[in-house]
């Protein structure tokens, strides 16, 4: 997770890595729900995503290939829950 647990998440350089457009947004997205205080999830994502189920998945896909987010590690849980890399580690 980032190293400013008390300001804004977002880090302006996900502006200069040429990604899609959708990928960006849902990056903003994860850190909008991060800042409230909610856990990255394809529940809180897909209630506030303007595409269907599919999209959310494959931008969901596209930020853990860049090291952008990464699923956190749990035991019993039946659902991934996300959350922000560094981006010192984003790729």
């Amino acid at each position: 997770m980032p190293d400013h647990p008390s300001g804004p998440t977002m880090r302006q350089k996900i502006f200069s890595m040429d990604l899609a457009v959708e990928t960006v947004s849902l990056y903003l997205l994860c850190c909008a729900v991060t800042d409230a205080g909610g856990a990255i999830t394809v529940d809180t994502l897909a209630d506030k995503w303007n595409g269907d189920q599919l999209s959310l998945e494959l931008e969901l896909k596209r930020l853990e290939q860049r090291n952008i987010i990464c699923k956190r590690a749990g035991e019993g849980q039946t659902f991934p829950i996300y959350q922000l890399v560094d981006e010192k580690r984003w790729s």
